[in-house]
C-alpha cells in the first residue's frame, strides 16, 4: 500500500509509486509451522533476481548472519538490483548487534530506520551510525491492510516502503540508473538533521520532493557530472545545493506547476511503469 496503491481511484490511500509493478513473495505465513524462514526469504531473494525485479524492498529480517543470504544479494547487486531493507525494530544499535540483511557490506544495500512525527528516530526502532543510511516515516502509518481494510501500522518496515517508493520513481524517470546511482540520489537530496548525527551513515530524513526536483540533466546522483556515458562518473565537480529554481530539468519544472512551488503537497500525477519487489 505505502508503495504503490492505486491512486486517483477515491479509495484507501495512494501509493507514492501509484503505478508501479509489484510482485509480492510471500516469505512468512505466521499461520504455518516450522517453516525456516531464513531459507524462504533467500529463495524469494533469489526469485526476485531470477526475474530481474530492479528494486526489493525487504521489509523483515534477523540478527543471524547467513552467508547464503549474504551471497543471494551479492548476485542481486550483479544483476544491478537495489534491495532496500528495513534496520529491524529491536531498540538497539546496529553497529553492536547487526540486523540482517540491512548490516550486510553491500553497497547495493540501502538500511533503513523510522521516525516520528516529531522527526525523532522510534524508540522501537533500531540506529547505527555505519549500518543504518538513512530515515523515513514510520510512526502510525495509514495503509493497507489484509482483508481489504485500512488502518495505521508502525515501524521500519513502513519506512522501508517510502524508500522503495522513492527508488521507483526515480528509476521511473532516470530508466539508466544503476542501483548505486539511485543509492546515491536518495542520500544526498535528503534533509541533514542534527538529531541523527551518530544514529545513521548521512544523518538526513528522505525528501521525495528534493528527490524527484533534482534529478537534473547532465548532473550525476553524487553531484559529479558525468563526461564518459549515462554510467560514467570521470569528474569530481561538488555538488553545490543551489536554489530549486537553478536546478530543474523538465520533469522537475512540472511537478512544481503540480504542486504550485510547495514541497509538501503531494502529487498524484507521477506514474511510473517500474517493477519492484515487496
Amino acid at each position: 500500500g505505502i508503495i504503490g496503491a492505486e491512486g486517483g481511484n477515491g479509495v484507501g490511500v495512494s501509493g507514492i509509486a501509484p503505478k508501479v509493478s509489484l510482485m509480492v513473495l510471500k516469505y512468512f505465513d505466521p499461520k504455518v509451522k516450522y517453516v525456516d524462514n531464513l531459507q524462504a526469504t533467500i529463495d524469494s531473494l533469489k526469485y526476485a533476481t531470477k526475474m530481474k525485479a530492479h528494486i526489493i524492498n525487504y521489509s523483515g529480517g534477523g540478527v543471524v548472519y547467513s552467508k547464503e543470504e549474504f551471497e543471494a544479494i551479492s548476485e542481486a547487486r550483479r544483476q544491478g538490483i537495489l534491495v532496500v531493507a528495513a534496520a529491524g525494530n529491536e531498540r538497539s544499535d546496529t553497529q553492536k548487534t547487526p540486523f540482517y540483511p540491512g548490516s550486510y557490506p553491500l553497497d547495493n544495500i540501502i538500511s533503513v530506520t523510522a521516525i516520528n512525527q516529531e522527526q525523532k528516530i522510534l524508540n522501537s526502532s533500531n540506529w547505527g551510525k555505519k549500518p543504518v543510511h538513512v530515515v523515513a516515516p514510520g510512526k502510525e502509518i495509514f495503509s493497507t491492510l489484509p482483508d481489504n481494510s485500512y488502518g495505521p501500522l508502525t515501524g521500519t518496515s513502513q519506512a522501508t516502503a517510502f524508500v522503495s517508493g522513492v527508488a521507483a520513481l526515480i528509476l521511473a524517470h532516470r530508466p539508466h540508473f544503476t542501483a548505486l546511482d539511485i543509492k546515491n540520489h536518495i542520500l544526498n537530496t535528503g534533509d541533514t538533521q542534527k538529531n541523527l548525527v551518530d544514529k545513521t551513515v548521512t544523518s538526513t530524513r528522505i525528501n521525495t520532493y528534493n528527490a524527484l526536483v533534482m534529478l537534473d540533466a547532465g548532473r550525476s546522483v553524487t553531484g559529479l557530472r558525468a563526461t564518459n556515458g549515462e554510467r560514467s562518473i570521470t569528474t569530481v565537480e561538488p555538488f553545490q545545493r543551489s536554489p530549486l529554481a537553478e536546478n530543474l530539468n523538465q520533469f522537475g519544472r512540472l511537478l512544481l506547476e503540480k504542486t504550485g512551488g510547495t514541497a509538501n503537497t503531494h502529487v498524484d500525477s507521477i506514474n511510473p511503469q517500474v517493477p519492484i519487489v515487496q
